[in-house]
């Protein structure tokens, strides 16, 4: 799986990402929800890591995990 930018954040939820900021890794995580207009979204809890807010004005950046798209399953 390759990581890409994803600049409209509301095809992230539900994804595993990375947000990064000036070239450091802050969190991995599933985005939970996005804001209609892709200003903020909430990374889901994850272990001993607790629900967070990304902001994209702080220059947050989501990093997607690329995923191939599956075979058409066939059901004959």
């Amino acid at each position: 799986m390759d990581l890409h930018l994803q600049s409209n954040w509301q095809r992230t939820v539900g994804q595993r990402v990375e947000i990064w900021n000036n070239g450091k890794l802050v969190r991995k995580g599933t985005v939970e929800v996005v804001m209609p207009d892709d200003t903020l979204l909430w990374i889901s809890a994850d272990g001993a890591s607790s629900r967070q807010m990304i902001f994209r004005f702080d220059g947050d950046q989501v990093f997607a995990h690329f995923m191939p798209p599956r075979a058409p399953e066939n059901n004959q």
